[in-house]
Order: C-alpha cells, then structure tokens, then sequence
C-alpha cells in the first residue's frame, strides 16, 4: 500500500500559473513510480498511456503522411526507439495499441491525420470509461466533453469542420454551431466551466484557448477529489495536473521551434502532390 502523506508532502507543489522545470517535473514523476503501490501505478497508466498514444500516432502520421516527426509528449513508456521499431515488430506496442492497430491496419494508411487522431482517441476513451478507476473515468469524461464542445463550437468558424459532432441539448448545439458564445443565466448555473471555454474559443488565440482548457480541467480535478486528503484519489489528482503542467511547458518550448512551419511546408507538399 502507498504511503501516500510521504509521497504527497515529498513532492512540489503545482500551480497552473507557475513554470516548473523539466528538471523538477521529471524528478516528481520518479518519485511518484519509485513510491507509488502497483495498484495506483496501474490507474496512473491511464495518463502516461495517452501520451504514448499522442507519440505513437505522430509516428503513424509521419509513415503514411509524410508529417515531420515532433518532440515525444512526456512522460512516456514508449521510447523513440520503440516506436520506430513497432513498424516490424507490431508486439513492442502495449495491447491496447497493439490490438488498435491490428483492428484498423488495412484502412489506417488512407486516413487523415484528423480521423488518425480521433479514431484512437475515441477508441481510447471508450476503453478507459469501461476499466479506469471513476476518478480517471470521470475526469477524462469531462475532458471528452469540452472536446465535444470546442468541436461544436468550431464548426461555425471553420467549413472543414466536422458536422456530425454532437454537443449538448439540441437548443445548445444549435446556438453553438451559430458562434454565440453568451449563454443564459440557467445555462451558466448549470455548467459553469462553459462560459470562460467558451469566451476563450471567441477570441481565435491558440494561447487563451490552451490556458482555459487547462484550467477548466484543472479546476474539474480538483472537484472530483474535494475533501480527500492523503488518499489515493489526492494522489491521481496530482497526477492529472503533473501531466497538464508537462503539457503546458512543453507547448510553450515548442512554440520557440519551426515545428509548425515544417508541418504546414509539408501539408501544402501533399496538396500539389495529390493535385
């Protein structure tokens, strides 16, 4: 069993508006795997394993898309190495890849980089719903939501958009899918991270919209884990925000390197080509 006061009083303390280096995050995550039981290390996976997915289909999409290879998404348990190798040696995958792939092998190739994406998203969700503890299966429920939403919302912003996702009541969905992104006082009440996404989604500013996502998912952690100190559910609510605080400062690293330019040079590549 984990003693979780030694773990939780050992590691720093996380704070969305604060930067931690990748020094401190990489040592809270050893720290973390060193101490925690096998049992909440098996719940833990759950998020280390959604970045193995980001890095396996980033792997994918430079294979059959021609799409430049970016930074791995930490933490992971599938190295580079590993992921290059899993083009012949399909076993190196964990199952539930491994299984994701097998499935779908024959038509992956021709998919989009979008359909890439969702279809293993989804596929993934659907799984962690059925065996994921209700902290994790919650949580990434809410997050599956306010994908929803963003898609929703996207729609009447951008014609490529998919149409065929659904968010909300159809009264919501409609006056999403309008742009409006003030609601009603009942609406507001009932759903009370929907305004500020929603305010953020208006403004068109990768940043903003980064920075609201990350804080309505921060703020849904900290609701699900209300009054538990100490606990393992204390524990997996610091390792949501970990992987959220990983996230952010590897956006913002990012940001001061040509990834983007490279994939947009090599998206309009593939558009003169196919014409």
């Amino acid at each position: 069993m984990s003693n979780y006061y030694y773990i939780l009083s050992s590691l720093p303390q996380l704070k969305l508006d604060k930067s931690l280096s990748e020094e401190d995050l990489d040592e809270a995550w050893r720290l973390i795997q060193r101490n925690a039981s096998a049992e909440d290390l098996k719940e833990i996976a759950w998020f280390w394993q959604r970045n193995d997915l980001y890095n396996l289909l980033e792997t994918w999409q430079n294979r059959f898309l021609n799409y430049p290879l970016r930074p791995l998404r930490k933490p992971y348990s599938l190295k580079t190495e590993d992921l290059a190798a899993s083009e012949k040696d399909i076993d190196i995958l964990p199952p539930l890849w491994r299984e994701f792939y097998l499935e779908h092998k024959e038509e992956i190739m021709h998919w989009s980089a979008n359909e890439m994406d969702n279809r293993a998203l989804d596929y993934y969700f659907d799984h962690l719903a059925l065996k994921a503890a209700p902290f994790i299966s919650q949580l990434f429920a809410f997050e599956r939501e306010v994908r929803s939403l963003m898609a929703t919302f996207n729609t009447s912003l951008y014609p490529s958009a998919n149409k065929d996702i659904r968010y909300g009541s159809t009264p919501l969905h409609q006056q999403l899918l309008k742009g409006k992104s003030s609601l009603s006082e009942k609406q507001k009440l009932g759903q009370t991270f929907l305004q500020p996404l929603l305010n953020a989604l208006a403004t068109k500013d990768p940043q903003a919209i980064t920075n609201a996502v990350h804080q309505v998912l921060w703020d849904k952690a900290d609701t699900l884990a209300s009054a538990h100190y100490f606990d393992r559910l204390t524990l997996l609510n610091y390792c949501s925000k970990l992987f959220l605080i990983y996230r952010r400062e590897q956006l913002s690293a990012n940001q001061h390197k040509p990834f983007l330019g490279d994939l947009l040079e090599e998206a309009l590549k593939n558009i003169n080509h196919h014409d």
